[in-house]
């Protein structure tokens, strides 16, 4: 519950307090695309997808659940991309991604309320739980909000 706590209830006020100019301590992300990039996330993983499973996991996949199993921290890893990488931006203004996020966390929770015992597949993950999901998206925006200063503590 301290994750859905987190995910649904404090959240929303943490990132009300990004200003679009804030500048994080790694990478190239700006906070709209940040921002952005956490709604893209947690938005595709609450929908069924019908995909071929690879039985038995392949390695990438072994590693990423052992990843979440290991309490999924997550640490910036320098790579070439430029700003120019980043996607378009989806929404007009950082205030609108932002006003986006609780309505996106809120799906994830419905989906799961929904669908209590669908098991999904991603091809990068393989077969996941609910629990494993919550846990990777409470890491990822802690992450994220560590990044851009607004907790001052990671994991």
């Amino acid at each position: 519950m301290i994750m859905k706590d987190f995910l649904v209830g404090e959240l929303p006020d943490l990132l009300d307090k990004l200003k679009p100019g804030a500048k994080g301590s790694f990478g190239i992300m700006t906070p709209q695309h940040m921002v952005e990039h956490l709604i893209v996330v947690v938005k595709s993983m609450a929908k069924k997808y019908d995909g071929e499973r690879e039985m038995p996991p392949n390695k990438r996949q072994l590693g990423f659940q052992k990843f979440i199993r290991n309490g999924c921290v997550m640490e910036h890893r320098p790579s070439n991309k430029t700003i120019a990488d980043l996607p378009t931006l989806k929404y007009e203004s950082l205030d609108e991604a932002v006003a986006v996020v609780p309505e996106a966390v809120q799906r994830f929770y419905k989906f799961w309320e929904d669908y209590p015992t669908y098991k999904p597949y991603f091809s990068f993950m393989g077969e996941v739980t609910f629990e494993e999901l919550e846990i990777f998206h409470f890491n990822h925006f802690k992450y994220h909000l560590w990044q851009f200063g607004l907790i001052e503590n990671y994991p």
